[in-house]
């Protein structure tokens, strides 16, 4: 079962430090491949443990502001000391107020983050498992400020990469560009589908209604992620949590992690059916929705892509996102 303790006013951060010992410790740089806004730093105690503070403002992040994320949900879950499915783990310490940011401390585990490149089949199969094992829990009780599905199916979309844009984000510039490309390298119906959705995603919404909910990490990209030699799996960056069907979650994993999955998507996606245990009459749902959910999130990248002379995936997405439109009548 997982559960979530009631969330605190938040304390200072002077105050959250000093319970972990850190209080009078320099912050040393930490290079992150985020690129949502947040600042991350390092800590190292006297006793030689290592710890990660990442600030955040939605002044500063365009992902709050284009989530409507006023209340920083990281910190909030942070603060929630979420327990867990079995072996899903967080590094999360707590939370805090910074002046006008806010602060998630956290253990840190770079040695257990997956590193750059292709993982392995034994990775892909912990990573998948643990993923179906996460969405099989109920969500937490009491209820978090779970992002909004409509504002995460959209987020990379030509609207909000204007939002982007305005904070001098440079991956504005690429979900621009991919986006038109995408109209010229994607199929006409795939292109219909996407420009619909992109407007207004109810019909999308309204099919994933079709499915059953469940808590999602919402940002489970293989940098997000760490393994450990127990068998535990690490995630991290908990900005996009939301409760909704696993199809969203998958669709975004099996679209931004393609490049580095040692097996074909068809072949992830049957795995993840049979770790969760998706139900017969469920399956060409949720496997259809998760295309969609995918392209919606992702179509520009793979536009991108094509125009780099890469354009078998593209026209996988685009094939089975023509089948997947008929769960949107």
């Amino acid at each position: 079962m997982t559960s979530a303790q009631p969330t605190p006013a938040l304390p200072n951060l002077v105050d959250l430090l000093a319970q972990h010992g850190l209080d009078g410790i320099a912050e040393q740089s930490f290079p992150h491949t985020g690129f949502s806004g947040a600042t991350l730093t390092r800590l190292v105690r006297a006793d030689g443990a290592s710890f990660v503070l990442k600030r955040m403002s939605i002044d500063r992040d365009w992902i709050m502001r284009a989530t409507d994320d006023g209340e920083c949900r990281e910190a909030v879950i942070a603060a929630a000391h979420l327990t867990l499915a079995r072996s899903i783990r967080t590094p999360s310490l707590g939370a805090a107020c910074d002046g006008d940011q806010f602060a998630v401390l956290m253990r840190d585990i770079s040695a257990q983050l997956l590193p750059p490149g292709a993982i392995t089949a034994l990775q892909l199969a912990q990573i998948v498992d643990g993923m179906a094992m996460l969405h099989r829990t109920p969500p937490p009780q009491p209820p978090l400020p779970y992002c909004d599905a409509a504002k995460r199916l959209t987020l990379l979309t030509p609207p909000t990469a204007r939002i982007a844009a305005a904070y001098g984000v440079p991956v504005a510039r690429d979900l621009l560009a991919g986006w038109a490309l995408f109209e010229r390298h994607a199929s006409p119906r795939a292109v219909a589908i996407i420009r619909a959705l992109t407007h207004d995603p109810s019909p999308l919404l309204r099919a994933l209604n079709g499915l059953p909910s469940a808590f999602l990490h919402g940002d489970l990209k293989l940098d997000n992620i760490g393994l450990d030699p127990g068998g535990h799996m690490w995630l991290i960056d908990w900005a996009m949590t939301l409760v909704a069907p696993p199809a969203v979650e998958l669709g975004w994993f099996l679209a931004i992690n393609s490049g580095r999955i040692p097996a074909s998507l068809d072949e992830v996606r049957q795995r993840y059916a049979e770790a969760a245990q998706i139900a017969a009459k469920d399956r060409a749902r949720h496997d259809g929705l998760t295309v969609l959910c995918g392209l919606l999130l992702r179509g520009w990248r793979k536009a991108l892509d094509t125009e780099a002379g890469d354009p078998g995936e593209l026209r996988w997405w685009c094939e089975r996102a023509e089948a997947a439109a008929a769960f949107l009548e």
